[in-house]
């Protein structure tokens, strides 16, 4: 068993509903208006939304309350009937093949824990030790404190991850339940693992996604593979509006345009 379980889109649709979802497109479309126009020989930039916003974006969708903020563990607590539960909320980038779909290549990657204290070792010294359990055991150590206190502090049953994931036509939203009592399963990778970075066996389940240590950041890092997400039916998607048309902003009246573009 993993410790990270996709969530199914039924468990996803009970927290993100209609209502929640037209809440979301909502926002994509003043999103859009606020992205930078670009001139007529320029590529169309990809919807750039900034966590903070997204944060914002689901306690306005499904009605859920702001926490914490920086390396807090989660960002917002809600209720599903007498489920409650604290959700981090997240946004990847994917990468898109040249016909504008998405790639077999894994996302960009998300901080899942950082500031590596466990050991009372510098990590530096144990990647050159080749110390590969003890650099594990110390992160894991880092995940279930941390995970721990704040299910304790705000009397949580679940901890969710929710994911925006950016493709170029559509945002696909996704879930994930974390299970911290399944961190005793986790294994180095030996063969993956090299002098900069420690990966990890069932974290995820590696069609979804994969999980490391990388030693540079001092961080435990998660990367997904949206188009296995979106194949298997694990999202819904978000489709993104129609780009604002290329346009010289210095060869146009911009009281004009404006009336354009607010109308």
């Amino acid at each position: 068993m993993t410790v990270l379980k996709p969530m199914i889109t039924e468990e996803l649709k009970k927290i993100f509903d209609k209502k929640a979802i037209e809440i979301l497109e909502f926002q994509l479309e003043k999103s859009i208006i606020a992205q930078p126009e670009v001139k007529r020989y320029q590529d169309n930039q990809r919807l750039q939304i900034t966590k903070e916003y997204l944060e914002q974006w689901c306690v306005q969708a499904i009605d859920a309350e702001p926490v914490g903020a920086g390396s807090y563990p989660v960002d917002v607590i809600g209720k599903t009937g007498d489920l409650k539960w604290g959700a981090d909320i997240k946004s990847l980038a994917c990468k898109i093949n040249k016909n504008g779909e998405l790639s077999d290549s894994e996302s960009g990657e998300t901080s899942l824990a950082q500031k590596f204290t466990g050991t009372g070792t510098d990590l530096d010294i144990l990647f050159k030790n080749k110390q590969y359990n003890q650099i594990k055991d110390g992160w894991l150590e880092i995940v279930q404190r941390k995970n721990e206190s704040v299910l304790k502090d705000h009397e949580l049953d679940k901890i969710y991850y929710f994911f925006f994931l950016r493709g170029d036509q559509k945002f696909y939203l996704c879930g994930i339940e974390v299970n911290i009592n399944n961190l005793p399963n986790v294994n180095v990778n030996v063969e993956n693992t090299t002098n900069d970075s420690l990966f990890l066996d069932n974290y995820i389940e590696k069609k979804y996604g994969s999980t490391k240590i990388y030693k540079a950041k001092k961080r435990l890092e998660l990367r997904l593979r949206p188009k296995n997400w979106v194949e298997d039916g694990l999202c819904i998607e978000l489709t993104i509006p129609k780009s604002l048309e290329t346009v010289d902003l210095r060869k146009v009246d911009l009281e004009s345009y404006k009336k354009l573009l607010f109308r």
